[in-house]
């Protein structure tokens, strides 16, 4: 059975280049923790001239994947579901119920707050144009989002463009269960505001335990050259919460994320996290590459 009340995070920090050029952080992250369930998530708003509203886009990310996952219908649905192809629609409803969402919260906030033209000033003419006319307006918020949900029975994590999301399981076996998807690649990725976002959201369902989950937007994955030194940083983090104090190693994490950023990706980072201690505690967490933060 999988924990229902498993210690959960949630943080963001602005990047280190995103100070020195004067810009927002454009990530946002949640976590939400009630009786029945833990929800995480973080999203990473989109960089360039076109998305210069962002920021407002990944904190409509967060909120609309926390409205439409934590529904208890939804999580009825899912607790009782037993083919997978039923599971499945579940969760293709959900999708589309996180997109839509997201769309009209985008058009209710453009209506109520128009683009002005000194937001429009820095973006070539033909987007600038179309922003004019009210086409594409949703671009201007572009986000990725991961997300996750678990519960007494399953774990269910959705995403949609860049990031990871890493699982550790009971023996300690770590692993990216939702695929990479190869549209990523450098600077591009696929988006909500993509208009055929919901043809491009992954996701992966799990109904073992798992001793933690952690999910992190690019600013972290830039910082490391490859998943087993991605694993590694995950691992330290794991061990730090197995050996201290949970406010103590909240705090060595938060203090340490900006330093992250500074030295690696220069990116915002955001980073969302369940972990069973139970789980944790009985697996060995040793490095199998060059841990250290």
């Amino acid at each position: 059975m999988v924990a229902a009340t498993p210690v959960s995070f949630a943080h963001s920090v602005i990047g280190a280049s995103h100070i020195k050029n004067g810009q927002p952080c454009q990530d946002a992250s949640l976590c939400v923790k009630d009786k029945s369930y833990t929800f995480i998530a973080v999203a990473d708003g989109h960089g360039g001239e076109r998305y210069f509203r962002s920021d407002v886009g990944s904190r409509f990310a967060v909120e609309t994947a926390r409205d439409s996952m934590t529904d208890p219908a939804v999580i009825d649905a899912l607790r009782k579901v037993e083919r997978e192809k039923d599971r499945e629609r579940i969760i293709l409803q959900l999708k589309k119920s996180i997109v839509s969402l997201w769309n009209a919260f985008v058009a209710e906030h453009a209506e109520d707050n128009p683009f002005t033209e000194d937001e429009l000033e820095g973006i070539p003419e033909k987007h600038a144009d179309e922003y004019r006319a009210g086409e594409q307006i949703e671009t201007a918020y572009g986000s990725t989002l991961i997300a996750a949900l678990r519960t007494d029975t399953f774990t269910l994590a959705l995403q949609i463009g860049d990031g990871n999301m890493v699982t550790a399981d009971a023996e300690g076996t770590f692993a990216q269960p939702v695929p990479l998807d190869e549209k990523c690649v450098l600077n591009v990725t696929t988006s909500l505001c993509d208009k055929d976002a919901i043809d491009v959201f992954h996701h992966d369902f799990a109904d073992t335990p798992l001793a933690a989950v952690l999910i992190g937007t690019d600013g972290i994955d830039d910082c490391f050259a490859g998943a087993e030194k991605l694993f590694d940083f995950y691992r330290v983090i794991l061990t730090s919460f197995s050996e201290k104090d949970e406010d103590a190693a909240k705090t060595e994490l938060i203090d340490y994320l900006p330093r992250l950023s500074e030295k690696g990706s220069g990116d915002d980072i955001s980073i969302g996290m369940m972990i069973d201690m139970e789980l944790l505690r009985a697996i060995d967490l040793s490095c199998r590459g060059q841990c250290g933060i």
